[in-house]
């Protein structure tokens, strides 16, 4: 009874504890927020304090208040990678992907000088967040076309556009062959690409949207359901099939929807043994083309014959890896690319989405953590100030031509602040002539030496090194 006692003490002054230094922590963000607030009042169309608020909201969680900001930021300086990554960041936390992807195509478009390597590892992180958030974009994509249905004209988009569904698959073996739904359904729509009379609605978009709407739940794709789908995803005309499978013998049928009408053409029909099944795919599509009235150029049509794989069993660990895919299952799908691609070699496509899916793996835990610590330290320090409430101004003219200037922090204000960015200047951004002298704290080492001496022997060969590796060290 007493050691539960002093259990429960113990816990009651832990959290009375930690509530006390919280209060310090969220009193000072409120502080430095009003100090950025009153500096952007004064200055709307100052670069920098724009930024450094945008950023400081963020670092507060008030992404919604950090939006408005950044964008000024980014309208002022459309090249500054910090006001590009954080609008993406923040965007992202937003759940607006579209905006996030643009903010970050934007960031990877800076151009930065040739020593700048670390900002590559913060570059590698953002492409991997791009393929990441390509799933969740389509899937948001979805769920947007789904509530603004009522808003939609009735009479859908141009015969041209064409969407292709997931297939449907029946037979005795629906647990192991019904990936093919999706798999037949993207070398559809990738033979279909090659006409230069279609657009053709991409598979992802497409997989979104029947998973939204649960297209074909019952195992048929009706009329209604069809235009409902093309209405969606502003297609004119979709091509609906069917995988039948009994016994040796293998169907694949298709049958064309118009949105505007909602007629269906007569169905077209392909029937072999299962070990010609990609014979049955170019020999549907073929019909696939005759149905929607395209007439195909001689190069087209040997474009169109190409196989990507002529083996089964790597086609259907790619179908399996599509439905990991779309159900964000990065690790599974890329275990089952992989596997793909080592059952044939030459299954170039395997092989990108095993990259792909590799890639949206690690991208799925990006944040602004993990790009912080990759970021270069002259980016570093705007954040690091910015959470401070203090504006880092824009980096100073190059001294040498063709180098960029060195950014300095500003003038440190008294207190555990000053000290906090009087550690920075000395330890990150050094000076280029004569040290700034601040007061050292008890048992700090000595402030370094950056003049040159005049002779070159002893100590002050040493003295050179020393300088030169603290030089190199200070590189973005």
């Amino acid at each position: 009874m007493r050691l539960c006692r002093s259990l429960l003490v113990r816990a009651l002054l832990a959290v009375a504890l930690l509530a006390i230094a919280r209060e310090p922590l969220a009193a000072q963000s409120a502080e430095a927020l009003a100090r950025l607030e009153a500096a952007r009042d004064a200055k709307p169309e100052d670069f920098s304090t724009q930024r450094a608020l945008g950023v400081a909201y963020f670092k507060a969680e008030r992404y919604a208040d950090a939006t408005a900001p950044l964008q000024a930021a980014r309208s002022l300086d459309a090249a500054d990678p910090v006001a590009a990554l954080y609008a993406g960041l923040t965007a992202d936390q937003l759940g607006d992907y579209s905006s996030a992807r643009t903010a970050y195509t934007d960031y990877l478009a800076v151009k930065r000088p040739w020593y700048a390597f670390k900002a590559k590892r913060a570059a590698a992180q953002v492409r991997d967040r791009l393929v990441a958030i390509a799933h969740l974009e389509s899937v948001a994509a979805a769920k947007a076309a789904v509530a603004a249905e009522a808003t939609l004209a009735p009479g859908g988009g141009d015969p041209r556009t064409i969407a292709v569904p997931p297939m449907r698959y029946s037979g005795p073996d629906a647990a192991a062959l019904s990936p093919l739904e999706r798999g037949l359904a993207e070398l559809v729509i990738t033979d279909l690409g090659k006409s230069s009379q279609l657009v053709v609605v991409e598979r992802d978009r497409m997989q979104a949207l029947a998973d939204e709407i649960a297209l074909g739940a019952s195992g048929a794709v009706d009329s209604a359901s069809a235009v409902r789908a093309g209405r969606l995803i502003q297609a004119g005309r979709l091509v609906n099939g069917n995988i039948v499978h009994g016994g040796e013998t293998l169907t694949l049928t298709s049958s064309i929807v118009s949105v505007r009408t909602s007629e269906i053409s007569s169905p077209a029909r392909v029937s072999d043994g299962m070990d010609k099944f990609f014979d049955l795919q170019k020999d549907l599509v073929f019909q696939i083309f005759d149905q929607l009235g395209v007439v195909l150029t001689d190069e087209e049509r040997a474009a169109i014959g190409v196989r990507h794989t002529q083996n089964f069993e790597a086609f259907l660990l790619y179908s399996s890896g599509l439905v990991a895919m779309d159900a964000g299952r990065f690790q599974d799908a890329a275990r089952l690319f992989e596997q793909a691609r080592v059952a044939d070699p030459s299954f170039a496509a395997a092989a990108s989405r095993a990259g792909l899916a590799q890639a949206a793996m690690v991208g799925a835990a990006v944040n602004a953590t993990t790009l912080e610590s990759a970021m270069p330290v002259s980016e570093r320090n705007v954040v690091s100030t910015a959470v401070q409430g203090v504006v880092l101004p824009p980096a100073p003219p190059a001294l040498i031509p063709g180098l960029p200037g060195i950014p300095r922090l500003p003038a440190a204000p008294a207190g555990p602040l000053g000290a906090t960015l009087a550690a920075t200047s000395l330890g990150v951004n050094p000076p280029s002539v004569s040290p700034v002298t601040f007061a050292a704290a008890p048992g700090s080492p000595p402030t370094p030496i950056f003049d040159l001496p005049s002779n070159v022997s002893g100590q002050d060969r040493l003295r050179i090194v020393s300088s030169i590796l603290v030089f190199v060290r200070v590189l973005p």
